[in-house]
């Protein structure tokens, strides 16, 4: 939970930075949503290399190795 609520904030922070005080709501939510849309997709690919690599090391083990998480 620590994790997103810094992402939160640094995504704020960015807003606030990039845009500065005389940004209106909207330009705000855009550019909010838009950095928000980049974290998502970042997990994505994030859990998409975890997955390749998982499944790689599966392919490599010799059939009756066992895997202990």
């Amino acid at each position: 939970m620590q994790t997103v609520l810094n992402t939160a904030a640094t995504i704020e922070n960015l807003v606030d930075v990039t845009l500065g005080a005389d940004a209106s709501e909207r330009e705000k939510y855009m550019l909010r949503q838009s950095l928000l849309n980049l974290v998502r997709m970042a997990r994505v690919e994030y859990k998409m290399e975890m997955q390749a690599s998982v499944d790689k090391l599966l392919h490599v083990l010799p059939d009756r190795a066992t895997l202990v998480v």
